[in-house]
């Protein structure tokens, strides 16, 4: 009976993949919640032997995408901010207010590529973790932002040689065009995630430092028709 359920599972998978939509174009909005480490807690302001650990940190995000074009808005509830990427010049712009300030910074991905080539002279050559992934697709099911959903394990070795399996739910319902940045919208890059066959609808991530970071997706919108004027860079804002 088991063999029969596992058949009929990768026989739907395969159906579906061969008909799996390819979106280039929609809205996506996620929440992510964000476990510190406890590693992390400050001493209690009486100075005894007590920590004081801050508490998890709860963000909704909706993210724009059309044509490898991406633009996220975070909302922290104490405050906002916006993250922009062109896919012509590869570059990343992050926006935010504090303190009454509005300011910025860009990261660009082909001078970052040359810095971890040592392309500049007396410059710290930094090597790129780019591990061997595997991908083991299970039969568990369940129902994400109205989208049948299936447990994937991501597998690699990490930098000291030690097997991570990364879990997460996906729906082979559709994946995204070329040019869309994963990492970028689950703040965490994880080796392997653009080969998987689909979407990645939910995840929990713990970094090295022992932080998690959960993310879910809780409504995808892939019909709607963005304005290219959603992507331009707003002016007011100090961009270093």
């Amino acid at each position: 009976m088991k063999k029969l359920i596992t058949t009929f599972f990768l026989i739907t998978c395969f159906m579906t993949a061969f008909s799996q939509e390819v979106l280039t174009e929609g809205i996506i909005e996620m929440r992510m919640r964000i476990t510190p480490p406890e590693s992390d807690a400050p001493p209690s302001p009486d100075g005894g032997g007590n920590v004081m650990r801050f508490g998890d940190l709860d963000m909704k995000s909706r993210m724009f995408f059309k044509n490898g074009n991406m633009k996220t808005e975070n909302d922290m509830g104490m405050g906002k901010n916006y993250s922009y990427y062109h896919a012509d010049t590869k570059t990343t712009t992050t926006l935010m207010e504090m303190m009454g300030k509005k300011m910025g910074f860009y990261s660009n991905e082909e001078e970052m590529k040359k810095m971890m080539a040592g392309a500049d002279s007396g410059k710290t050559k930094i090597q790129a973790f780019k591990p061997e992934t595997f991908i083991e697709y299970l039969s568990d099911s369940k129902v994400i932002a109205g989208f049948t959903c299936y447990k994937a394990v991501i597998r690699y070795k990490n930098s000291k040689g030690e097997e991570i399996q990364q879990q997460l739910w996906y729906t082979p319902e559709f994946k995204m065009g070329e040019g869309m940045r994963m990492s970028g919208m689950m703040r965490s890059e994880v080796p392997g995630i653009n080969k998987l066959k689909g979407f990645p609808m939910e995840m929990e991530m713990v970094q090295r430092n022992g932080m998690k970071i959960f993310y879910e997706v809780t409504k995808i919108d892939k019909n709607a028709k963005i304005d290219d004027k959603v992507f331009e860079i707003p002016k007011g804002y100090d961009i270093k």
